[in-house]
């Protein structure tokens, strides 16, 4: 009970030492989008610039961009969620100013020193958008592979805080603000959620996730409220990481001996890749639609909170990997549903 997608909330563990976060100089914001939108202010960033953004894309970053310039181009990412680094360079033009690089699922993207100096010698501004390796920075101690300029990761995306997001780079002043009240409003909203699944009655929930979701580009919601972020930082700062990433990593490998071997469907990342990351979920690359939403029906049934990703915005969207990827939250019963069928 009164479990999310990034794991039990009550098994959270809590300790009385604090973590290295606690000297971290971060800045913190509600939802990573917000986020953006301050780079791009600082930035000037205006409507005659022009922005690089992998296609394999969530629409909140596309949404946050829009009200400033819709000049955006789209680099392809493949299946096994890697770029071409000669189509990025293609891409580069006397009005690209600002690129994003998406780490997925847990796993940092590398990016080659080659297109970072063609990046660097152009002035064009690198975004490392860690939102689902908050967990791979920490265990790394936020080492960087390549000199970006600003880090934006979300926190409530792969432990189970709900909300809370935090940013490295020139802002001009650091961000400390967390809405209490979107705080509150999502731990509600999950813990419905759990009732509702007690009582049996999943079908009530994400019906539609097997069909593709495109944007309706509803306003991004940055109002302000009260600041739980005093609150926020001192959960934060006495959170047991290192408990966390080493159940993470024993969940992978119970998946990887489940998912090895199998002809219909595989883990979309290899070994060597796993062990270098600490994965958010768990993504499976299915060979069409259809064997995927066999599973992802099955484990709905199940109460388990599977699902597919990005919610497309209605500039950029396709199915080639949309279709064929699924994400298991690491859980056991994730296994445990699938070894009854």
């Amino acid at each position: 009970m009164f479990i999310s997608q990034e794991g039990p909330i009550l098994r959270m563990q809590i300790g009385l030492t604090k973590n290295l976060l606690v000297n971290k100089n971060f800045s913190y914001f509600t939802y990573s989008r917000e986020a953006l939108i301050e780079i791009l202010k600082f930035n000037k960033i205006s409507s005659g610039d022009e922005i690089l953004l992998p296609n394999y894309l969530c629409s909140t970053v596309i949404e946050g961009i829009f009200p400033i310039t819709e000049n955006i181009k789209y680099y392809t990412i493949n299946d096994s969620l890697s770029y071409s680094k000669s189509e990025v360079s293609s891409l580069i033009s006397n009005k690209t100013r600002l690129i994003i690089f998406v780490d997925y699922f847990g796993v940092e993207t590398r990016v080659d020193k080659d297109l970072e100096l063609e990046l660097k010698n152009n002035k064009i501004i690198l975004i490392k958008d860690s939102s689902h390796s908050f967990l791979s920075l920490v265990n790394r101690n936020f080492h960087k592979d390549y000199q970006y300029d600003y880090l934006i990761s979300s926190i409530y995306k792969n432990i189970p805080l709900q909300v809370g997001s935090i940013a490295i780079g020139n802002f001009g002043k650091v961000y400390n603000f967390i809405n209490l009240s979107i705080l509150i409003k999502r731990y509600v909203v999950l813990f419905l959620k759990n009732i509702i699944c007690f009582f049996g009655q999943s079908r009530f929930i994400n019906r539609n996730v097997q069909n593709i979701s495109i944007s309706v580009n509803a306003p991004i919601d940055y109002s302000y409220g009260f600041n739980a972020v005093k609150l926020y930082k001192k959960i934060l700062f006495h959170i047991n990481f290192r408990k966390i990433i080493s159940e993470k990593q024993e969940l992978v490998s119970v998946f990887n001996r489940f998912f090895s071997n199998n002809l219909e469907y595989k883990s979309l990342f290899t070994q060597e890749i796993m062990d270098q990351n600490i994965l958010q979920v768990y993504p499976v690359l299915f060979k069409n639609k259809t064997q995927r939403d066999v599973m992802l029906n099955l484990l709905k049934k199940n109460c388990i909170d599977v699902y597919t990703w990005p919610t497309f915005h209605r500039t950029n969207y396709d199915d080639f990997l949309w279709g064929r990827i699924l994400l298991l939250p690491l859980n056991i019963k994730v296994i445990k549903a699938l070894q009854d069928v």
